[in-house]
């Protein structure tokens, strides 16, 4: 009979310690982790304001000359739609940055679909934006008119980078 109630108590007790709910992370503390996940695949992040840009070097994301991404690329992205879903409100560019092989010129077809590719597996994975566009860095993309620069100036490594800004109810009209 105590053999019975001693594994029935040692029962009750291991049952009310796998049952004890975790305490959840905080929406900060959330996103502290997903920044640094990415941050250890190879993402860099820059804030500019309200501006987020996330420069993903092209080696690690997609397959030589190819806009066919890497299965290893899979779960940095599931990260960053977890992570843009976190903000609100979001017009979103992604930039690729792809020479040709001589230098003569400044983007190729090959960065317009390697940014599509991007562009269309962030949406095929749920990412909720307002507003995205894919495209081809190009001079425009420096100008001091238009105030906006690609990582500073034409970017040193083939690259695609995720610019995402905050939009007013009349920028989606």
């Amino acid at each position: 009979m105590k053999n019975r109630i001693f594994l029935l108590f040692i029962f009750l007790l291991l049952s009310a310690c796998t049952s004890t709910p975790k305490k959840s992370l905080s929406p900060a503390a959330q996103q502290a982790n997903l920044l640094n996940a990415i941050s250890k695949e190879g993402v860099r992040r820059l804030e500019v304001g309200d501006e987020l840009r996330l420069t993903l070097p092209n080696s690690r994301f997609f397959i030589k000359n190819t806009s066919k991404l890497k299965v290893s690329a899979y779960p940095t992205l599931n990260r960053l739609v977890t992570l843009l879903n976190q903000r609100k409100n979001l017009g979103i560019d992604v930039l690729t940055f792809n020479p040709t092989g001589d230098l003569q010129y400044e983007t190729s077809d090959l960065a317009r679909q390697q940014a599509i590719t991007i562009q269309n597996y962030l949406l095929e994975q749920g990412l909720n934006v307002r507003i995205i566009v894919a495209r081809a860095w190009d001079r425009g993309d420096q100008s001091d008119e238009r105030g906006v620069r690609f990582d500073g100036d034409q970017p040193k490594i083939l690259s695609t980078e995720i610019r995402t800004r905050h939009l007013r109810p009349e920028d989606s009209e």
